[in-house]
């Protein structure tokens, strides 16, 4: 693939994982340098408990287009409360992706990072928000990782439930930790 950056054409690396760190350099399992150009796909984070768009298009067509911008990396952020509770997924959220009617948010988060990975599209894991909602105030709870609602016990079990979970896939690089 071809990518236009800054009016220079080149082509698109082909990254090897698994991924490390050299001083301040990425490199990749063939020690080539790894720039991360990333996007952030919202959702698992929300009060649907869902990836963003599955409502509008289907998963396949997202990423498609996600690795047809040049972009090689998701921070896909998640919630406690997505790992703690899985709930079904509400149809409403997921009305571009009838395979999804019926399932629980991880087995949604499975799809997407099972998606992302096949166009060799690195995940980057963000552990953004303790109950799902929408974020970012003073008073929202959600100042540090752990609070009266969601423990540091259970912040603790979570990351080491969703980093057991995806272990085993290469294309999932990065933890983005709360302060």
């Amino acid at each position: 693939m071809w990518i236009c950056q800054a009016g220079e054409v080149r082509a698109q690396e082909k990254i090897v994982p698994p991924l490390h760190t050299s001083g301040r350099k990425i490199l990749d399992a063939k020690n080539q340098t790894v720039r991360l150009r990333a996007v952030n796909w919202f959702g698992f984070d929300q009060k649907e408990l869902v990836a963003g768009g599955l409502d509008h298009a289907p998963l396949a067509t997202i990423v498609e287009q996600i690795h047809a911008l040049g972009l090689n990396a998701v921070r896909l952020p998640w919630a406690n409360e997505t790992v703690e509770k899985d709930p079904k997924v509400p149809d409403s959220a997921v009305k571009a992706n009838p395979q999804f009617r019926g399932k629980h948010a991880m087995e949604v988060m499975d799809a997407v990072i099972a998606a992302l990975a096949r166009e060799q599209i690195l995940v980057i894991l963000d552990n953004h928000v303790s109950r799902a909602d929408w974020c970012c105030k003073d008073d929202d709870g959600n100042g540090l990782w752990y609070n009266a609602e969601y423990p540091k016990k259970n912040g603790l079990a979570d990351w080491s439930a969703i980093v057991t979970r995806y272990r085993r896939q290469p294309w999932v690089v990065g933890a983005d930790l709360r302060k």
